[in-house]
């Protein structure tokens, strides 16, 4: 990793003037380039396309069409949805507080900008002295003027250190912005399904509370046994437990959504408990040289890596001398109302260079922090990258994988719909025992509870593959 400092390492053996005309012509551009986020990636980092090597069938990702990522939102085909997104960008505590970070960022930069500029500052002074026999009275006002000329270029890297923190910032409040979206979506499935299980769990404890008194009549006419009774208020006694823990777990999630929307404890959020429509349109994942231009994250970790070569530089040239010059307009008297008349007026102009000699290796030591900060960053932009193909690649097989268990899944309800037909047929006219049925009911029901799961997951693989190839809401 070269840096700025590479460059100025060199120049304290040169003399003032030719190290001025050195800065003034240039020679101090850092030779990491703000756009170029490849630069530092060896070329086997970046396939040529996902599913090298870690998909089972890498063909069977949808490439065909190439779907739009931005506005996606859009394609749930829900406008509940997007008021619920609206209301959590409006509201969330979590995202405001990403805002005001890029809030102080900029006034960094403000800061910053100011150490380019001259210093004017007015002050008064006011002294009496009493000696018990003299009482004497000075009023001094002065008008100074300083100005740092820049001559390594230190006030300007560390004024493109603050502007890379502010776009730093940005990107990290758009990816808050996202992350909150896909939090939101997230909720509202859960939110949905749970109340889609709890009716699912309502309607076969009714189901098995109409069988009960079908099978009580039975056994008080001597057509069943003390046992199907049994076997049916036990089962009926599980449902109504499974009731009680899914009113749980819908008011759980019906709680992290309402904090999402910075609407609790007040919230009384309600969701639809119709199922939530799944976009058909497929999804390509593009070239994965793409994707680091697309996430805010990978983004982040790039302008930070900037950053921090931008403070390798500062801490560099920190060892080489200042120069300041300073002007200043003073007036005094023994009278306040005299100030100003004139009389007494003095200017002065001077220059003054620092050069520091020792300080106990403090300044090698904060470049030599500064090494490791960059080497750190370079580490931590790497270690995203990977990161972010890894998850495209996680979910495009899950994505895959979840249709295939959904399709099974489908014929497996099927089949056991007609399952339990035929069992409580053949119970009815005793071909077949009571437990037959039951198992044939716990099959059919595991079978629409699965499919209502399996549904839940592929909506939010959805999401989370959008937010993967750095789709924007």
């Amino acid at each position: 990793m070269t840096s700025t400092y590479s460059s100025a390492k060199y120049l304290m053996k040169l003399p003032l003037v030719c190290v001025s005309f050195l800065f003034l012509s240039g020679c101090f551009s850092s030779q990491l380039d703000q756009q170029d986020v490849f630069s530092v990636l060896a070329p086997e980092v970046l396939p040529e396309r996902f599913g090298t090597g870690v998909m089972e069938n890498p063909g069977q990702a949808d490439t065909s069409v190439d779907a739009p990522i931005t506005r996606w939102l859009e394609s749930f085909g829900s406008p509940e949805l997007n008021l619920l997104v609206k209301g959590a960008i409006d509201n969330n505590h979590s995202l405001a507080q990403q805002a005001l970070l890029v809030k102080l960022a900029e006034q960094n930069v403000r800061i910053s900008k100011a150490s380019l500029f001259p210093t004017l500052n007015l002050s008064l002074n006011a002294q009496r002295a009493d000696s018990g026999t003299v009482q004497a009275s000075d009023y001094d006002l002065a008008l100074v003027a300083g100005y740092e000329l820049d001559l390594w270029g230190k006030l300007n890297a560390n004024q493109k250190q603050s502007t890379l923190n502010l776009a730093s910032q940005k990107a990290s409040y758009q990816l808050a912005e996202r992350t909150l979206v896909r939090d939101v979506v997230n909720a509202s499935v859960d939110t949905s399904t749970a109340t889609q299980l709890l009716g699912l769990l309502s309607q076969r404890a009714q189901n098995l509370t109409e069988s009960l008194d079908v099978i009580q009549r039975g056994y008080r006419s001597g057509l069943n046994s003390a046992l199907d009774v049994y076997l049916s208020r036990n089962t009926l006694e599980q449902e109504r437990a499974g009731i009680a823990n899914q009113q749980q777990l819908k008011f759980e999630a019906q709680t992290r959504l309402e904090l999402l929307l910075g609407e609790y404890p007040a919230g009384a959020i309600s969701i639809a408990g119709g199922p939530m429509v799944l976009p058909t349109e497929p999804l390509s994942p593009g070239i994965p040289s793409e994707l680091l231009l697309r996430r805010p994250d990978i983004q982040q970790a790039w302008l930070n890596l900037m950053a921090a070569d931008a403070g390798v530089a500062i801490a560099h040239k920190n060892r080489f001398p200042s120069l300041n010059l300073s002007a200043s307009l003073t007036d005094s008297d023994e009278d306040l109302g005299q100030l100003l008349s004139g009389g007494s007026l003095a200017w002065s102009l001077s220059a003054s260079l620092l050069q520091p000699l020792f300080q106990g290796g403090r300044l090698a030591a904060l470049e030599m922090q500064a090494k490791i900060v960059l080497e750190q960053q370079e580490r931590r932009y790497l270690e995203l990258v990977y990161l972010a193909f890894s998850e495209v690649e996680v979910e495009l097989n899950r994505k895959q994988a979840l249709s295939d268990r959904y399709d099974a899944f489908v014929r497996a309800e099927q089949n056991a719909t007609a399952a339990l037909e035929l069992g409580l047929d053949q119970y009815q006219r005793g071909l077949v025992d009571y437990t037959t049925v039951l198992e044939a009911q716990r099959r059919a029901f595991d079978a629409q509870t699965t499919l209502i799961e399996l549904r839940n997951q592929q909506l939010k693989n959805r999401v989370n593959l959008l937010l993967a190839l750095g789709g924007d809401y």
